[in-house]
C-alpha cells in the first residue's frame, strides 16, 4: 500500500511534469474542502490525500497535518530559515519544499486587537520586504478565535515562494502561523492550507 509521504511526492512529480490535478478549489469550495481536511481525508480523482491530528502541547494547540508531514530536522530548518526567529515547531512533506511552522510570540495579543495586528504585520512587510507580491489578507473566524491572514509570493534563489501567515491571541499571547510551498504548487496547495488553518484548536486544560 502506497504511503502518504510517497502520494505527496508523486503529487510534486506531476507538477513538475506539467501534468498536476486541477486545484481543489476547482472541484470543491473551501468549505468542502476544509470539512474534508477534519474528516481525515481530501477525495479527488488524482488521489486522496490523508489528514490526522497532531499536538503541540507547548502552545496547547492542535491543527491538522497531512499524513507523511513530520517535524524538519533541526540542520533543515537553519537552512531554510537563516535567522533566529524561525518558528519554534516547523512540519514539512518528505521533500522539506512544502512546511507549515508554529512560533509562540511573548507580546501580549488579545482577540480584539488581532485585526489591528495583522494590519501592522501587512505594513512592515511591505515596507521591509517591498518585493513580495501581495494576493490577499482579512480576518476570519475560527473556533471562537479570530484569525488574521496574509496571503503573498516571495522571492527565492529558484523562483517564488506562495505563503499563507496567519496570527490569532493565544492566552493572551500572540501565535504566528507559516504555511509555505512552491508558487508552481500554488494551485493545489492554497485550499488545502486554509483548511489547514481552518482546523487549529486550543487544547482546553
Amino acid at each position: 500500500m502506497e504511503s502518504m509521504d510517497e502520494k505527496i511526492l508523486e503529487w510534486k512529480q506531476q507538477i513538475k511534469a506539467g501534468e498536476a490535478p486541477p486545484p481543489a478549489k476547482e472541484m470543491l469550495s473551501q468549505e468542502e474542502v476544509s470539512a474534508s481536511i477534519m474528516e481525515g481525508a481530501l477525495h479527488t480523482k488524482y488521489g486522496t490525500m490523508e489528514f490526522e491530528e497532531i499536538l503541540i502541547p507547548e502552545y496547547a494547540l492542535s491543527t491538522r497535518l497531512p499524513k507523511g508531514f513530520a517535524l524538519m530536522p533541526e540542520p533543515i530548518a537553519r537552512a531554510k530559515y537563516p535567522f533566529e526567529s524561525r518558528p519554534k515547531y516547523i512540519y514539512s512533506d518528505p521533500a522539506y519544499d512544502t512546511s507549515l511552522g508554529f512560533q509562540y510570540t511573548p507580546q501580549p495579543l488579545q482577540d480584539d486587537e488581532v485585526e489591528a495586528a495583522k494590519d501592522a504585520m501587512l505594513d512592515m512587510m511591505t515596507k521591509f520586504q517591498p518585493s513580495n507580491d501581495w494576493i490577499d489578507n482579512g480576518v476570519t473566524q475560527v473556533n471562537d478565535k479570530t484569525i488574521g491572514y496574509l496571503l503573498f509570493l516571495s522571492p527565492a534563489l529558484d523562483g517564488k515562494v506562495f505563503n499563507l501567515v496567519y496570527l490569532t491571541a493565544w492566552r493572551g499571547k500572540g501565535l504566528v502561523c507559516n504555511f509555505n510551498c512552491r508558487e508552481q504548487e500554488r494551485r493545489i496547495w492554497k485550499p488545502i492550507a486554509m483548511g489547514l488553518m481552518e482546523s487549529l484548536k486550543e487544547i482546553r486544560k
